[in-house]
C-alpha cells in the first residue's frame, strides 16, 4: 500500500532536528523532499566574512546536517528557490553540487527536475550529468506551471518525453510530484479535480509513483487564527482531498505530502513582532494556539501558557511523540524555546501524526478492498 509520506521541508536547523528526534518507526515511513533554501541577505553578509567560499560552504553544512538524519537512506532534493543556472563558487549549479556532497556523506540523494526549468538548455545539461549513486532516483516536480500545461497535452507530453529521453529514466520507477503548493485560497473541488487530472494523465503516459503535496496553513498567523491570545482550527485541506480521491480510488498508486507546519511562502526572517504560536497538528486540521507579539507582556515565554492550552485540550496526545514530551515540559514550566526550537517541536508531532493517519488510513482502505 501506498504508505510513505513525503513532507516538503526546508532544510534547516529545526526541521532537520525535528527528523532527527523522529522514532525510528516513524523515520522509516518518511521520505522528505528537503528544499534547501537560498543563502542571501545577512546570512550571505555573515558567510562571507568567514569564508572565500560562502556558498560551498553553506551548502557542505546543509548536506552535513542532512547526512547526520539521513546516511544510508533516500532523501529527495530540490533548489528551486535558487536563481536557474546559479553556480558555486566553483563553477558547479547548485543541485550538482549538493547532491554531491550528500553523497560524500553517505546519502542516497535524489535531485528534483523542475518541469518549470526544463527549457533552460544549461539546466537541462546539468541534470543530463548527474550520476545517481545507487537506490537513488529522480524525482520530476510538476508546480502551477505543469499544471496549467496539462491543458494542452501535446506540448505537456513533450516536455515530459524529453525529460523522459534525454536523463534516460523510467516512467515507471520515477516518482512525479504533483506540488499544488498554497491551497489556502483553493476549493476542495478545484484541489480534488487538479489531482485527479494530474494523476491520470501521468498513468495514461506510464508513471506509477505519483505524490500528492499542499499546503492549507497560511503564510502569516493572523490569517490562521484571527484574534490575538486565542485559539483556532484550521482544516487540511490537502489531506481531505487525498482521503477523498483514494477513498474513490482504493488501489490508485497516489501518495501523500504536504509543506509541514509551515506555508510554502512563508518567510525564514524572523519578524520583530512575531505572535509565539504553536501549530498542533490533528485529525484533518490544525490546531493552532496563538500569542502576541514578543515584544510585549512575557515575550518567548508565551510559549508556557500556550503549552497549557494544548495539554489541556481534548487534542493533546500525551507521550506520542518527542513534539509532545517538549510541548508538556514547556507546559510545567521547564522550557520556553525560541521559533527554531517551535518549528522542530510541532515538526515532530506533525510529521509523526501524518505518518500514523497515513497507515492507518490506507490500512482499512486495503481492509475494505479485501472484502470487497
Amino acid at each position: 500500500m501506498n504508505n510513505q509520506y513525503f513532507p516538503i521541508v526546508r532544510a534547516k536547523q529545526g526541521e532537520i532536528e525535528a527528523l532527527d528526534n523522529l522514532k525510528s518507526s516513524v523515520l522509516k515511513r518518511c521520505t522528505p523532499v528537503f528544499e534547501v533554501t537560498k543563502l542571501d541577505g545577512q546570512d550571505l553578509d555573515r558567510a562571507r566574512k568567514r569564508s572565500d567560499t560562502p556558498y560551498e560552504d553553506y551548502l557542505s553544512s546543509r548536506a552535513e546536517q542532512i547526512a547526520g538524519v539521513f546516511k544510508g537512506r533516500r532523501a529527495i532534493v530540490d533548489v528551486s528557490q535558487w536563481q536557474l543556472g546559479f553556480t558555486t563558487e566553483g563553477g558547479e549549479q547548485i543541485l550538482s553540487f549538493l547532491c554531491n556532497r550528500l553523497n560524500d556523506f553517505g546519502v542516497i540523494a535524489c535531485p528534483v527536475i523542475g518541469y518549470d526549468r526544463w527549457e533552460s538548455v544549461e539546466y537541462r545539461e546539468m541534470i543530463r550529468t548527474i550520476n545517481l549513486s545507487d537506490d537513488a532516483f529522480f524525482c520530476i516536480r510538476l508546480d502551477s506551471i505543469a499544471l496549467e500545461d496539462l491543458g494542452d497535452p501535446d506540448h505537456f507530453d513533450s516536455v515530459i518525453e524529453d525529460i523522459v529521453s534525454l536523463v534516460n529514466i523510467s516512467e515507471a520507477d520515477t516518482p512525479v510530484l504533483i506540488d499544488l503548493g498554497d491551497v489556502t485560497r483553493v476549493s476542495m473541488q478545484d484541489i480534488v479535480e487538479s489531482v485527479e487530472d494530474a494523476y491520470s494523465h501521468m498513468k495514461s503516459i506510464g508513471f506509477e509513483y505519483v505524490i500528492m503535496a499542499g499546503s492549507s496553513i497560511p503564510d502569516s498567523i493572523e490569517k490562521a487564527v484571527r484574534q490575538v491570545d486565542s485559539t483556532g482550527i484550521v482544516q487540511r485541506k490537502e489531506v481531505i482531498a487525498w482521503k477523498g480521491f483514494m477513498a474513490a480510488n482504493p488501489n490508485a498508486s497516489l501518495y501523500f505530502g504536504d509543506y509541514g507546519i509551515r506555508n510554502p511562502r512563508s518567510s525564514d526572517n524572523i519578524a520583530p513582532d512575531m505572535n509565539v504560536k504553536i501549530r498542533y497538528t490533528i485529525d484533518n486540521s490544525f490546531f493552532i494556539a496563538r500569542g502576541h507579539s514578543v515584544r510585549k507582556e512575557h515575550g518567548y515565554a508565551q510559549s508556557q501558557i500556550l503549552s497549557r492550552i494544548i495539554v489541556e485540550s481534548p487534542h493533546f496526545m500525551e507521550g506520542f511523540s518527542w513534539g509532545d514530551d517538549k510541548i508538556e515540559a514547556c507546559s510545567r514550566g521547564e522550557l520556553i524555546g525560541n521559533s527554531t526550537n517551535w518549528i522542530a517541536f510541532d515538526t515532530n508531532h506533525h510529521v509523526s501524526t501524518v505518518v500514523a493517519e497515513v497507515r492507518e488510513f490506507t490500512a482499512q482502505l486495503q481492509t475494505i478492498s479485501e472484502r470487497a
